[in-house]
């Protein structure tokens, strides 16, 4: 990703070391080591030796194509959990909840990139957040709530989100009437999972 990074730099892409921050996307013909088997995305910073400058950045692939399952929950069933979907399918393949842009991997690349761009702005140098005492066990404030979508979440249950006239999931609304279904973090305020259509 570092290596991405510089060449973007080079092609005149600012850097700024202050307050810039890079989003990397890939596509679904693209793998990245530890993709769809332990990360859906992850965050850090540049090395100075490497880019020129610590900045933070965080990458999300595209799941659509090589883990839908892993990547683009809870619009596609996670195959290695050995069991059928729950409820059946109803015209959308193994879909627990229709996509709200119509596109699986699409939708829950835009669910993990909220949660990359929600612990890059909070841990922006990977050493901020910790759960428990284990300094060598760090848990975000994504990585806490991941599977909560809404009130009640729990147990494979993405909790109490909003439905379009179609039926499809979501709980954020965006620009020109897209709607988005994007993970809670962790409001420590709260001291709980939080999110944009929290009921209580």
């Amino acid at each position: 990703m570092q290596s991405i990074i510089k060449s973007a730099a080079g092609r005149g892409m600012p850097l700024d070391p202050r307050d810039g921050a890079y989003l990397v996307l890939t596509s679904g013909d693209v793998s990245v080591q530890e993709f769809c088997r332990a990360v859906c995305g992850f965050h850090y910073f540049t090395f100075p030796t490497v880019v020129g400058a610590i900045v933070p950045y965080a990458w999300v692939g595209y799941s659509g194509t090589q883990c839908p399952g892993m990547c683009a929950y809870p619009f596609a069933w996670p195959t290695y959990s050995g069991k059928p979907p729950p409820g059946g399918s109803s015209g959308g393949g193994n879909n627990l909840m229709k996509p709200p842009n119509g596109d699986a991997g699409m939708d829950g690349m835009i669910s993990v990139i909220a949660h990359e761009l929600a612990e890059m702005s909070s841990n922006p140098l990977v050493n901020a957040w910790y759960a428990g005492d284990d300094p060598m066990n760090p848990t975000e404030i994504a990585d806490l709530c991941l599977g909560i979508y809404g009130t009640g979440a729990g147990g494979g249950y993405v909790g109490q989100v909003m439905k379009d006239t179609w039926g499809d999931g979501y709980n954020v609304n965006g620009v020109k009437g897209r709607k988005f279904l994007v993970q809670w973090v962790w409001n420590p305020s709260r001291r709980r999972c939080f999110g944009p259509n929290a009921m209580d």
